[in-house]
């Protein structure tokens, strides 16, 4: 069933008889680095006593039911593609990555991180790659790049509130906080609220990273995203006071739709900061939000 706007003539929801079913697979590579591995559980398994492997299961089951229920979306590619997942991939590997097919995680060294895949932010932020791949398909590098890596932890931040019962806390703009140095509380991969306070990100288009490092600034540019959907969720002004812009807050499931939207219907793979600042106004109309919500 396919539910068109009357006014606008866009498509609001579409629907199908079909059930939607989860179907997860985690494996290891049993700190090894051939992919996908050794399968451990797959959907409906019982759990392995094997704390790597389940909590990612309960992640990519998180995951998929945030996507489904706000977005109406059956899995990464809207067609209920498995979500295979990998980990203890390497020896102290301290990172997680989609690689196309399938996401991928490692342990660390119980310093740096935990085992990524314990972290529900981090289980969407991969998992959110192969959704805008499967959309906008926007490029890994430069503007387009550091757009991909936000809309990776915003929608991270956008699942974990929806998770919580939509608790919106300094929690939710805190990426990877639950695994990142264990051994230093408060501490977090990347600071939403304050891109800066990682000491790499940057939160400021005029002053942002034009280089060729990090592939044109990819994570550290992301932070201009990241504090725009918290800005436009809680309302606020600059952490670091560059501009005098008060903003009015929507609230983070309205943010969550604008942003949503606009990866699925209007960015595409060269979509720049300016761009997309015009396709989420355009998504923002196209929901029924008022010019005063979004300004």
């Amino acid at each position: 069933h396919v539910f068109v706007n009357a006014l606008t003539g866009g498509i609001e929801m579409v629907s199908t008889d079909i059930h939607a079913a989860k179907n997860r697979a985690v494996y290891s590579a049993n700190n090894g680095t051939s992919l996908p591995g050794t399968l451990k559980r797959s959907e409906g398994g019982a759990a392995t006593g094997d704390s790597h492997v389940d909590e990612n299961y309960n992640h990519l089951g998180t995951t998929y039911d945030c996507y489904s229920v706000n977005f109406g979306r059956d899995s990464y590619n809207g067609s209920g593609a498995q979500l295979r997942s990998t980990v203890h991939y390497s020896s102290n590997y301290t990172n997680a990555f989609w690689n196309g097919s399938q996401m991928v995680y490692g342990d660390s060294n119980g310093t740096q991180s935990a085992p990524l895949g314990k972290s529900l932010d981090v289980t969407v932020h991969e998992l959110t790659h192969a959704v805008t791949s499967s959309e906008s398909n926007l490029t890994y590098s430069n503007e387009s790049g550091a757009l991909n890596e936000g809309l990776s932890d915003i929608f991270g931040a956008y699942c974990e509130s929806w998770s919580r019962g939509w608790v919106v806390d300094a929690a939710v703009w805190m990426v990877g906080d639950d695994v990142w140095t264990p051994n230093t509380p408060g501490d977090a991969l990347r600071y939403m609220a304050n891109p800066t306070q990682d000491g790499s990100s940057y939160d400021y288009y005029p002053t942002r990273y034009t280089g060729t490092s990090d592939n044109g600034g990819v994570h550290w540019n992301s932070g201009i995203a990241n504090l725009a959907f918290k800005l436009l969720t809680t309302g606020g002004t600059h952490p670091r006071g560059v501009t005098t812009t008060n903003v009015t807050g929507i609230g983070i499931q309205k943010a969550g739709q604008i942003f949503y939207r606009a990866n699925r219907d209007l960015m595409t793979a060269s979509t720049t900061f300016a761009q997309a600042k015009t396709y989420t106004e355009q998504a923002a109309t196209q929901l029924g939000y008022t010019t005063a919500e979004v300004a």
